[in-house]
């Protein structure tokens, strides 16, 4: 499977739709934790831990608190909005300087956990998707930096 990352524009909030069911009937549960254990043990150790705590307490906690949003997202029991309420994602990262490269490194780390995860391409697929952009809504920091890409020659 192509595991594209496309880039973010400053500020875009493209539309997403959540993964298919299948994505959760596949994995069950108890993989979708097993998937974000595996997620977060690899953000603690790349270029953008310090987002996360590197205490191994307080990290099981965002991992336990982290899944349940993402188990409700992919078709499964609605634990985070019974425990939390709605999620507003925009006001939940406002507290952190993300950027273009950490929303890349975040993805960059889903995409080896996913790799070894034992479900169809079609969930795969569209799990994967979903995070994409949807982690697009989640770069609150314009870095200004410009790759050679982006550079118009005159």
């Amino acid at each position: 499977m192509d595991y594209k990352i496309s880039k973010t524009d400053f500020g875009e909030k493209p539309h997403y739709e959540l993964p298919k069911p299948l994505f959760y009937k596949e994995l069950g549960e108890d993989g979708l934790v097993k998937l974000f254990n595996d997620f977060y043990d690899l953000l603690v150790e790349s270029d953008i831990s310090n987002f996360f705590p590197q205490d191994e307490k307080e990290l099981e906690k965002v991992k336990a608190h982290n899944v349940k949003f993402f188990i409700e997202a992919c078709g499964g029991p609605k634990y985070y909005s019974n425990e939390v309420g709605h999620f507003d994602m925009i006001k939940a990262h406002k507290p952190f300087s993300i950027t273009e490269k950490a929303r890349t490194e975040w993805l960059g780390c889903m995409q080896e956990v996913l790799k070894n995860v034992k479900i169809s391409e079609e969930a795969k697929k569209s799990f994967w998707e979903y995070l994409e952009k949807f982690s697009k809504h989640t770069v609150n920091v314009d870095s200004g930096i410009k790759l050679p890409e982006d550079i118009v020659k005159v």
